[in-house]
């Protein structure tokens, strides 16, 4: 028995998805028509009967090349995928003929029309300063014109906290995007988790890791304009050791895979140079990460000197303020914002 019909297979959102199209017996098709760069696209086939052979014959119709796959024998029920093409980037328009053969030697036969796309790689960049706690906003970037995204919030007690969605106009590929989530209850934030998609509908799952915790301690006391530490300041030191231990501790329970770092950010008031205060401040830092680290802390240690840049109070140059001769002692996965707009490089203590 010969039948003959042309079918159109529209594009999918998704890579992982196969349309699925019924006909009479013996097959059923599928089309995984949009593939990264570096596979092939695909047919599906599955078999409403046994089958001595499958085969597809198809012709691209920008160059014409022809490419022939197929499967011999097929179960009733059996599902086979029947890769075809190359793996060329681009857009492409097909036709071709699909053609099943039965053990009695009769065959079925229908005539085939679809499109396919091979696209480039998908990425997400991401920067902690794009990233807004407080006003529950987040910023990317896409390595391809966008398509929209779908965003999970997640805080340190494992709960999910808030979601948001949003749709683009297809933004050209390095634009900076903005998806805001809908806070349904408090929490520290732990994790997001962004689904993006290009405007072909390609997408990417990447889980974004800005848990920080401030861990409270008492100021350390050091001389003026030095970085030495004396045993009566030590032990404040050791106050918070345990403190540190517990916020982590809290986290893994969420998340027993994150990788913890602790990180010591030194500040300064006003008094003197802004070149000094920075070395200052660094130099002060490294002292408490150094004693943290001798001490035994089980984690990975940063530090790094801002200054009189990030200032817990402000005040004009040249001014003695005690609140912001500080150290900051932050638990976290990724490196700390400690203020908006200021940087520095965090070092590790070795």
């Amino acid at each position: 028995m010969k039948q003959m019909a042309a079918l159109r297979f529209l594009p999918l959102a998704l890579v992982v998805s196969a349309s699925t199209v019924a006909w009479a017996d013996p097959v059923e098709i599928g089309l995984k028509n949009q593939v990264p760069a570096g596979q092939k696209p695909a047919l599906i086939v599955t078999a409403s009967t046994s089958l001595r052979q499958v085969r597809v014959e198809l012709t691209r119709e920008d160059d014409h090349k022809t490419f022939t796959v197929g499967q011999n024998g097929m179960r009733d029920g059996q599902v086979v995928t029947l890769p075809f093409g190359d793996t060329r980037a681009g857009h492409y328009k097909w036709k071709g003929k699909f053609v099943a053969q039965f053990p009695d030697g009769n065959q079925f036969s229908t005539g085939l029309t679809f499109e396919t796309a091979t696209v480039g790689e998908l990425h997400v960049t991401y920067r902690r300063d794009k990233l807004d706690l407080d006003a529950h906003t987040l910023e990317f970037q896409l390595s391809r014109p966008a398509g929209k995204a779908e965003l999970k919030v997640f805080s340190d007690d494992g709960d999910e906290v808030g979601d948001g969605q949003a749709t683009y106009a297809k933004e050209p590929a390095g634009t900076w995007l903005k998806v805001a989530w809908n806070p349904r209850k408090p929490g520290n934030v732990l994790r997001l988790e962004l689904r993006a998609s290009d405007a072909d509908g390609l997408a990417v799952l990447v889980k974004l890791l800005p848990w920080t915790v401030k861990i409270p301690h008492e100021e350390v006391v050091f001389p003026t304009g030095l970085a030495t530490l004396s045993p009566p300041e030590e032990a404040k030191l050791d106050a918070a050791y345990q403190r540190i231990i517990d916020a982590v501790d809290k986290a893994r329970k969420a998340d027993p895979t994150l990788t913890v770092r602790l990180f010591i950010a030194g500040h300064t008031d006003t008094v003197g140079g802004s070149a000094e205060n920075r070395k200052l401040s660094l130099d002060r830092a490294r002292a408490i990460a150094a004693w943290y680290h001798d001490r035994g802390l089980p984690l990975p240690i940063a530090y790094a000197g801002f200054g009189e840049d990030a200032l817990k109070v402000k005040t004009p140059d040249n001014t003695d303020e005690q609140a912001n001769r500080r150290a900051d002692y932050i638990v976290g996965v990724e490196e700390p914002q400690v203020a908006r707009g200021v940087h520095a490089t965090w070092q590790s203590i070795k």
